[in-house]
């Protein structure tokens, strides 16, 4: 693989503590993170070229943009109390906020040159990809319980 593929890649991977939180929660890898994963390598092939990644990173943040709107959607229709869900729609408006700055902070790193769109690009990626996961999973139902063995009845004698 290229360097501007292992360094957009590198840039789409969550840091320890998110890895951490989603190996605890959830021991398989999500499907969506890894369509987008791949779609991303397909895109990119062999080629070196950061606004080729820049572009392939845009594509797969538009079609995860539907589906983190429609989780925050899904979000906000579970509070009933209005002053909740204005609340909670706050707080999604600030995470876009502090989302934007975050990533046009590395869009606009001096030393990465040309190549900090691509870190932009990256940067909106990663961040959609990963509160749409953080979204879906607190709205998953909780998992089952674990099964119980049947206890045996003591026999009195």
């Amino acid at each position: 693989m290229t360097r501007a593929a292992l360094v957009a890649l590198a840039l789409l991977l969550p840091g320890p503590v998110l890895a951490q939180q989603r190996a605890q929660s959830a021991p398989r890898p999500d499907p969506l993170a890894q369509q987008v994963e791949q779609n991303i390598r397909t895109c990119i092939g062999s080629s070196q070229d950061m606004s080729l990644v820049a572009r392939c990173m845009d594509s797969q943040r538009a079609v995860v943009a539907p589906r983190l709107d429609n989780a925050v959607e899904r979000m906000l229709a579970t509070q009933a109390d209005p002053a909740r869900r204005a609340g909670l729609a706050g707080v999604q408006a600030a995470w876009a906020q502090y989302r934007d700055a975050r990533c046009d902070f590395a869009g606009t790193n001096p030393e990465r040159g040309a190549d900090a769109a691509a870190d932009r690009a990256a940067c909106l990626l990663q961040f959609d990809l990963g509160r749409t996961l953080e979204i879906e999973q607190l709205l998953a139902p909780p998992p089952p319980p674990p099964a119980q063995a049947p206890q045996r009845q003591q026999q009195r004698r």
